[in-house]
């Protein structure tokens, strides 16, 4: 199996997680993989994605793993890709990332949230936010693992992703609706972790087990 990062920028970031998944899976066809498909009564390409990002949050830390027996196919997938998709790594490993990840590293940027991001460590840190025409208030402080101010308009937070998932997105207008901060802001994803385990360094440490057993 092969597993690739990948990174979401500029307008790629306002595509859809589904529409995604079907980006990548032209661009494997069209780079000439040959991946193995699913068996029944419509067979597709074996895909497995690390936990959809919200709409508009750009990312430099994608994974998608395909079941294939090439080798060395960035450059064709880097030559049948859109602007804002760049295939950036790859290695051989049988390990099912996507079960793997449970937290990632983000940079808030907006106009002051940098003096306020503190607050969100606190104890039963709530915010609210609208879903489907509510507003929700909700605990989150589960899915809190850290925050760490860089100057005044930007920060950095590890959010958890499964069970305990918390949307930067959501965090990031919370408190600029909270403090009244000023204009637009901006979220990039900049690291996955699996265990505490940047998820390259998961991937290279499985890849080398994965090497080792067939020596």
């Amino acid at each position: 199996m092969l597993i690739f990062k990948f990174t979401k920028t500029g307008s790629a970031a306002l595509v859809s997680h589904v529409d995604n998944l079907r980006a990548v899976t032209y661009l494997i066809r069209r780079a000439g993989v040959q991946a193995e498909y699913s068996r029944g009564f419509n067979p597709h390409i074996e895909l497995g994605f690390s936990p959809p990002i919200a709409l508009g949050v750009e990312s430099l830390a994608e994974y998608v793993s395909v079941k294939t027996a090439a080798a060395d196919v960035l450059e064709r997938l880097n030559a049948a890709s859109p602007p804002g998709i760049s295939f950036v790594r790859q290695w051989q490993a049988d390990v099912n990332l996507a079960a793997k990840l449970d937290s990632a590293l983000y940079r808030l940027e907006a106009a002051g949230i940098g003096d306020v991001i503190g607050e969100i460590t606190a104890s039963g840190y709530t915010i609210s936010y609208d879903e489907r025409g509510k507003t929700v208030v909700k605990d989150v402080s589960a899915g809190i693992l850290s925050a760490e101010r860089r100057d005044r308009d930007e920060a950095l937070v590890t959010l958890a992703i499964g069970n305990n998932n918390l949307r930067p997105d959501r965090l990031v207008l919370h408190l600029m609706k909270k403090h009244d901060l000023p204009g637009d802001y901006r979220i990039t994803k900049l690291a996955a972790y699996a265990g505490g385990v940047d998820a390259d360094t998961y991937l290279s440490q499985a890849e080398q087990r994965n090497c080792t057993r067939y020596v």
